[in-house]
C-alpha cells in the first residue's frame, strides 16, 4: 500500500496541527485562548445573583487576626531551637577516653580548633568490709563471737616452744574502750572432762557477779561450774581477775595460782585456748590477748612456756566438730537436738542410746562443711523414757585419720 505524506489522511498523528488537533489533548500553553462571552447579570441571573450573595457573606464573616504576637513567639522559639542544638554541638564535642582523660574540642575566636585535655582522677576500688557471723547462742541478748580466723600478728603457741625470759618491769595499766557488757549469758569454752582430749565445747553461762562481759566469763573459766558434767577446766579461782583493752590486744589479769600445777604440753596449750577463746567471744573483739598475773607479764603456764600475746586457733582445730547447745522435749515422744557442727560434706551423726546402753536411733545431721561451723537442729522421734543423745563427726577415712574427735551428749526425759 503507497503512503502520501501530502495526503492528510496519511499523516503521523504526532506530527499534526496542534492547533487543530482534539481540544481535550491540545497543548495548554501553546492552545489559543478559549472566549467563554460575557458573564450572567446577577441582576437578571437568578444563579449569579446566588452566588454573589454567598461570597458576599463570606466575606463579611472574615475576621483579620493581629499576627504580630505569633512572629514574635515563633521566633522567639527558634532562638531556643538554635541554642539548645549549640549546647548538644558543645557537650557532643567532649570525648572521654580510657584512663579518665577528657579530650574537648573547642572553637576559639579565630575560628580554629583547639584540643584541651584535663585529666580526672581514676576511682579506687575500696574493700568491702569482712564482718564475720556472731556463733550461735541458745539465749538472748548474747555477743557476738569474733571471727575465727587467727590474727595476722601472731599465731598461737604451744607451750613449751619457747618464750622470753619473765619480765621484772610492771607493764603500764592498760586503757581502752569499755567492753560489751549487760549479757544476761556469756560464752564460756570448757575442755574435754570425759576423755580427756584437747577439744574445747561451749556454753552459754548465766554467769553472776561484776564488770563487764568478759570480766564474768573469765571468771566463769576460773571458778565456775559448766552444765555439762563432761566439761571441765584446768584453771582454779584464786582471786580477783579482770579483763580490759589495751591498744591493739585484750589484757587478762590472773591471780596467782589461776593456773595451778603442771600440765602435758597439748593439755597446756589447750587451757590457754580455752582461755583465751572465753574472753574473745565475750569481748567481741578478735584481738590478741595478753596474759598477766598479778600486773605482770607472765610467759609461764601451766609448767609452759607461753608468747607475749596469745591468738585465738583456727576454729577447726581446737574447737570440737560438734557440740549441743540445747535439747527440747516439751513435745511428747520427740526430742529437738540444736548445736554447732562442721562435717565432711556437711554431715554429722545422731545417735540415741535408751537407760540400758541399746541403740534405739540414729540419723544424719546436717550442719557446716568441712571445718566451716554451722548450726544444726533436728528433730528425733524417740519412745518415752531415759535417753542420751551424741552428736559427733563420723569416721570417714576407715581409721586412716587418726583418733576420732569426741561427740556431744545430753541426757534427756522424753515423754
Amino acid at each position: 500500500m503507497s503512503h502520501d505524506p501530502d495526503d492528510p489522511a496519511d499523516a503521523d498523528p504526532v506530527d499534526a496541527d496542534p492547533v487543530h488537533a482534539d481540544p481535550v489533548h491540545a497543548d495548554p500553553v501553546h492552545a489559543d485562548p478559549v472566549h467563554a462571552g460575557p458573564l450572567p447579570d446577577p441582576g437578571t441571573d437568578p444563579v449569579a445573583r446566588a452566588l454573589r450573595d454567598a461570597l458576599a457573606a463570606r466575606a463579611d464573616a472574615v475576621q483579620p487576626a493581629d499576627r504580630l504576637q505569633e512572629i514574635r513567639m515563633s521566633t522567639t522559639a527558634r532562638r531556643r531551637s538554635s541554642r539548645a542544638w549549640a549546647a548538644a554541638t558543645a557537650a557532643a564535642a567532649v570525648v572521654v577516653v580510657g584512663g579518665g582523660t577528657a579530650l574537648a574540642l573547642t572553637r576559639g575566636e579565630d575560628a580554629s580548633v583547639r584540643t584541651v585535655a584535663s585529666r580526672t582522677s581514676a576511682p579506687t576500688a575500696e574493700d568491702p568490709a569482712t564482718t564475720p557471723p556472731p556463733e550461735p547462742a541458745t539465749e538472748a541478748p548474747v555477743p557476738a563471737e569474733p571471727p575465727q580466723e587467727p590474727a595476722a600478728t601472731s599465731t598461737p603457741a604451744a607451750p613449751g616452744t619457747g618464750a622470753p625470759a619473765p619480765s621484772t618491769t610492771a607493764p603500764a595499766p592498760a586503757t581502752g574502750p569499755a567492753l560489751p557488757s549487760g549479757a544476761r549469758s556469756v560464752p564460756v569454752y570448757w575442755l574435754d572432762g570425759a576423755s580427756g582430749s584437747t577439744w574445747l565445747f561451749r556454753e552459754y553461762v548465766e554467769a553472776a557477779g561484776e564488770g563487764d562481759d568478759a570480766d564474768r566469763a573469765l571468771a566463769a573459766v576460773l571458778g565456775g561450774d559448766p552444765a555439762d558434767p563432761d566439761y571441765a577446766t584446768a584453771w582454779a579461782a584464786a582471786g580477783p581477775s579482770g579483763v580490759s583493752r589495751a591498744g591493739d590486744r585484750l589484757v587478762v589479769d590472773l591471780p596467782a595460782g589461776a593456773a595451778p600445777g603442771s600440765l602435758e604440753a597439748p593439755q597446756a596449750a589447750a587451757a590457754v585456748q580455752q582461755l583465751v577463746h572465753t574472753v574473745t567471744a565475750a569481748a567481741s573483739e578478735d584481738l590478741p590477748v595478753e596474759i598477766r598475773v598479778d600486773g605482770r607479764a607472765e610467759p609461764v603456764l601451766f609448767g609452759h612456756a607461753v608468747p607475749e600475746t596469745v591468738s585465738r586457733a583456727p576454729q577447726a582445730e581446737v574447737q570440737a566438730p560438734a557440740w549441743i547447745t540445747s535439747t527440747d522435749t516439751s513435745t511428747p515422744g520427740q526430742v529437738v537436738v540444736e548445736g554447732v557442727g562442721s562435717g565432711f560434706e556437711g554431715t554429722l551423726l545422731y545417735v540415741v542410746t535408751d537407760a540400758t546402753g541399746a541403740e534405739v536411733a540414729r540419723g544424719p545431721v546436717q550442719a557446716g562443711a568441712n571445718g566451716a561451723f554451722a548450726e544444726f537442729s533436728v528433730t528425733i522421734p524417740l519412745p518415752a523414757g531415759e535417753h542420751v543423745v551424741e552428736v559427733l563427726r563420723p569416721d570417714e577415712s576407715g581409721g586412716e585419720a587418726g583418733t576420732t574427735p569426741p561427740g556431744d551428749t545430753k541426757a534427756v526425759t522424753v515423754r
